[in-house]
C-alpha cells in the first residue's frame, strides 16, 4: 500500500487540511545585546518591518564510520549548526538600520584600538516566526548567541534610478531551538471557510514589552501570532492602536 497521492483530489484534500507555508509570511525580531549604548525599541521595530529577506538556519550531524563486521555504519557523534544566517533590510533615508549594525559591530571590536570585547557582552538572540495569511504563527525559531559577522557592500550608481537601497547582514550564531506552535487557528473563534478566506482588517499594535522586546499584539488575542489572550490583554493597554490592513 502506498501513501503517495494517487490523484489530484488527494493532493487538494491534503493541502486543504494542513494548508501551505509561504516564503513571504514571516517575522524577524532581533534583540539588543547587553552592552548596546542606546536601546530604542523603535529601531528594532523598523528592522522587523523592513527585513525583506531572511534565512531559516539548518543543522546536521557529524558522523564517523563504525564497523563491527560487514559494511560500515556512519554513526553520528556531534550536532552541527550552519552557524550563519543572512538578512536583507530596506534602508531608511538616514541609513539608521545600517548604523544599528555598525554600532553593534563596534561593540565587538573597537574601531580605535581594535580590541575585542567579552563574548557575553555583545551576543544577543533573535526570533524568526513563520506566520499564516491570517497572522497566526505556526512555527518559531529561537536563534541563540547571535552577533553580526559581516555587513555587505552597498553598490551605488547613476543607473540605479529609484532603486531601493538594501543592506545585507550576515549573522553568526551558536544554535537554534525550533518551536512548533500549531496549525495557526484561534481556538476561541469559530470561523466559516468563506469568512476565513476573505480579507480582514484588524487592529494590531507594536508594543514595547517589559523585557525590552517588541510584540505584535492583535485584537484577536494573539501575541506575535500566537493565541495568548491573557498576555495580549495586558499588553494592549500600553500604547494606542495602529490599524493594519491584511
Amino acid at each position: 500500500m502506498t501513501f503517495l497521492p494517487s490523484n489530484i483530489n488527494e493532493l487538494i484534500n491534503s493541502i486543504s487540511q494542513t494548508g501551505l507555508a509561504y516564503n513571504n509570511r514571516y517575522e524577524v525580531l532581533v534583540n539588543y545585546p547587553k552592552t548596546f549604548p542606546t536601546k530604542d525599541s523603535q529601531d528594532l521595530r523598523q528592522i522587523m518591518i523592513r527585513c525583506d529577506s531572511a534565512t531559516i538556519p539548518g543543522r546536521s550531524f557529524s558522523t564517523t564510520p563504525y564497523r563491527l563486521y560487514g559494511p560500515a555504519r556512519n554513526m553520528p557523534y556531534e550536532q552541527i549548526y550552519s552557524g550563519e544566517l543572512n538578512l536583507s533590510v530596506m534602508l531608511s533615508a538616514d541609513l539608521r538600520e545600517r548604523a544599528f549594525f555598525e554600532t553593534w559591530m563596534s561593540l565587538i571590536s573597537s574601531p580605535s584600538n581594535y580590541k575585542f570585547a567579552y563574548y557575553e557582552d555583545y551576543i544577543s538572540n533573535m526570533e524568526i516566526s513563520v506566520i499564516t495569511k491570517n497572522d497566526f504563527a505556526t512555527h518559531k525559531f529561537i536563534v541563540e548567541e547571535v552577533y553580526p559577522k559581516a555587513l555587505g557592500d552597498i553598490q551605488l550608481g547613476y543607473e540605479k534610478d529609484n532603486e531601493i537601497m538594501r543592506q545585507d547582514i550576515t549573522l553568526s550564531f551558536r544554535k537554534y531551538t525550533a518551536q512548533y506552535i500549531g496549525p495557526g487557528v484561534n481556538p476561541a473563534v469559530s470561523v466559516s471557510p468563506s469568512v476565513q478566506s476573505a480579507p480582514q482588517e484588524q487592529v494590531q499594535r507594536f508594543v514595547n514589552g517589559p523585557d525590552g522586546k517588541i510584540y505584535r499584539v492583535g485584537e484577536n488575542g494573539t501575541v506575535n501570532g500566537i493565541y495568548d489572550p491573557e498576555t495580549a490583554f495586558s499588553l494592549m493597554n500600553r500604547v494606542a492602536p495602529t490599524r493594519i490592513r491584511r
